[in-house]
């Protein structure tokens, strides 16, 4: 380490704080409610030659992709970098600078004493980016330019100066340019109060000082990753998910060799026509976030460096490794929480303790139109679907209503007031789904029952599908863990017909007039281990919380409860258990500590192989 350990500790702690001050500077000064309630960004700083140093995780999966973007504006623009210049990218087939075209990242280059010292990052969805549909989510896109305005690496700011004429290129090509130009301002002002912290930084500490630590906290993260690889069983282990009709395998092979760790997707699928496939910088965030989810949930520092001991492998032209011209709008949704999940799913089978179990799937809309109360135009995704069970972890249930896998905790909802005075809909309902999380020795937190109507006087509202279209399911169950019930989604419209989640999912477009009204189940997440080993005490107490029903603690749990008293029949559940056990050949052992769980491994053809106890099942 070349500077000490109080400085590296100071100076790492003061990245986090800058990042993070960042990103509360756009949540206080945006237009949108993307940014103010959803916090749909990242804030990131970047090394000159386009490593991260450090991640504000506002929306995690989006921080793997800011170094694509600042390396494609670094490079783009090599020699003609200025102090005061800001640079917009969104476009994934230029340099591999974008992850989809709704995530506008804006790069400013920080300079200290006329010296350029690094990158800001900021990397943030979009109210619209044009295309064919408001909202930026085209499900029938035929290609990427029906998504949306595509930017390749672009000066929007020279040496402090507005390029007017590609700003006003930019918001002539969006349904509402004035809110989205209060957002751009929003990202612009944040990258600013983050130069300026940083140049505070190198004041105190000095540029040689600065130089000095970037090495350090690089290295730093690779050594951790390097010990948590370590951690790990030699060997190759597979995982992989198939949806329905028309989908692609999205498939896995986790090699661990020594500290060396390769996450191979080659063997997925080629691209799908809707709008799930996955360019490179996506793809790559989404495996980053995998493993420091995962392995690397117990390193302080997360950085660039963290990476250098993962290899990823892909195909281009598959639905993991897009090629242009493929649609890509619902990418950071979906196949991202399938890679992250297969990559999940791979890891269980070296080491079920570390892999989470699989999050529910969001099961949301976006809604677009004119609102007669307000005299202006929306579109948003109904943040309320996206409340599905987060996963269990070993030791844990998973949190309840939490979002999806790509936010790891992180999305926040609008308050049903606050969003019934943005749009022109009703919550009818917004709680729990009892029964919606998968059982197991530890449960997956629940889904919800989101239940809204139309109120837009004689304005429609336009629904757009956007939950995942493919039918993938939840992985992974861990250790003998379920998976939960899968989504669903009914319309009932007021002339008393309706539609269900199949023909939904057929049609993708609507068009709703008051009084329509929208049901959907959002699931909740997987279990994790042998669901007649969780504590009973644990289940009586979710009847209570109505988070499991009566019939689902008898059979799911092996657990009977009586339903006045919530009393515990102590022998009727001893003797359900026992033949619940033997109706299976035995209870599922070996799973109680995760030191014990047997690393032997099979071979077949030099692939796939396996752990020969363990096997993801269900209960």
């Amino acid at each position: 380490m070349h500077v000490d350990i109080a400085d590296f500790t100071v100076l790492a702690t003061a990245l986090g704080v800058i990042v993070r001050e960042m990103g509360r500077n756009m949540e206080r000064t945006a237009r949108g409610p993307l940014y103010s309630f959803g916090h749909d960004f990242a804030t990131s700083l970047v090394t000159k030659d386009g490593e991260l140093l450090a991640l504000g995780e506002y929306i995690p999966v989006l921080c793997g992709a800011t170094p694509f973007a600042a390396r494609a504006v670094a490079g783009f623009f090599q020699g003609d970098v200025h102090e005061g210049d800001v640079y917009l990218v969104n476009d994934p087939f230029s340099m591999d600078a974008g992850n989809q075209l709704a995530d506008w990242c804006i790069v400013c280059p920080a300079f200290y004493h006329g010296k350029h010292v690094m990158w800001l990052a900021n990397k943030a969805h979009q109210q619209d980016t044009g295309g064919g549909l408001p909202g930026g989510y085209n499900p029938g896109a035929l290609d990427i330019w029906a998504e949306g305005l595509r930017i390749p690496p672009l000066r929007l700011m020279d040496r402090g100066r507005w390029c007017s004429d590609a700003l006003d290129l930019v918001l002539a090509n969006v349904r509402n340019p004035e809110l989205q130009r209060g957002d751009l301002l929003s990202m612009i002002g944040a990258a600013r109060t983050g130069e300026r912290r940083l140049q505070s930084l190198y004041a105190a500490h000095g540029a040689h000082t600065l130089e000095l630590f970037q090495a350090d906290l690089l290295e730093y993260g690779e050594q951790r990753m390097r010990q948590e690889v370590a951690g790990l069983p030699d060997g190759t282990y597979h995982g992989e998910l198939s949806g329905g009709r028309g989908s692609a395998l999205i498939a896995c092979d986790l090699i661990v060799a020594g500290e060396e760790l390769t996450v191979d997707l080659s063997g997925s699928g080629g691209q799908v026509p809707l709008y799930i496939n996955s360019p490179i910088a996506n793809t790559t965030s989404c495996v980053h976030m995998a493993l420091l989810t995962a392995i690397g949930r117990h390193i302080e520092y997360r950085s660039g460096g963290c990476f250098r001991p993962v290899s990823i492998v892909t195909r281009p032209g598959t639905i993991v490794h897009a090629a242009a011209p493929a649609t890509q709008g619902n990418c950071t949704n979906f196949c991202a929480k399938q890679i992250i999940e297969v990559v999940w799913d791979a890891l269980a089978k070296a080491a079920p303790h570390l892999a989470p179990a699989g999050w529910g799937s969001i099961n949301y809309w976006v809604f677009s139109g004119h609102d007669p109360r307000r005299n202006t135009g929306y579109s948003s995704p109904d943040f309320q679907a996206c409340s599905s069970g987060a996963g269990a972890v070993w030791g844990v249930d998973g949190w309840s209503a939490n979002g999806p896998s790509i936010c790891s905790g992180t999305l926040h909802y609008p308050e049903v007031e606050v969003a019934e005075t943005l749009y022109p809909i009703v919550w009818e309902r917004w709680q729990y789904a009892t029964d919606s999380g998968g059982p197991g020795r530890w449960r997956g937190g629940l889904g919800v029952d989101n239940i809204w109507v139309a109120d837009s006087g004689s304005e429609p509202v336009y629904l757009a599908y956007a939950a995942e279209p493919y039918g993938y399911p939840v992985a992974p169950a861990v250790a003998g863990g379920s998976l939960p019930k899968s989504n669903t989604k009914t319309l009932c419209f007021s002339d008393g017909t309706f539609e269900n989640e199949r023909e939904a999912r057929a049609k993708l477009f609507y068009k709703l007039r008051s009084g329509d009204r929208v049901l959907d189940y959002t699931q909740g997440g997987a279990g994790v281990g042998d669901p007649l080993e969780r504590d009973r005490r644990a289940v009586v107490d979710d009847v209570r919380d109505e988070l499991v029903s009566l019939e689902s603690a008898r059979d799911a749990y092996g657990v009977v409860i009586a339903p006045l008293t919530l009393k515990i029949d102590e022998e009727a559940t001893a003797a359900l258990r026992a033949m619940r056990r033997r109706g299976r050949g035995g209870s599922r052992r070996g799973w109680s500590q995760p030191a014990s769980v047997n690393s032997t491994v099979v071979t077949e053809g030099g692939k796939g192989l396996r752990l020969t106890v363990g096997e993801v099942g269900t209960a």
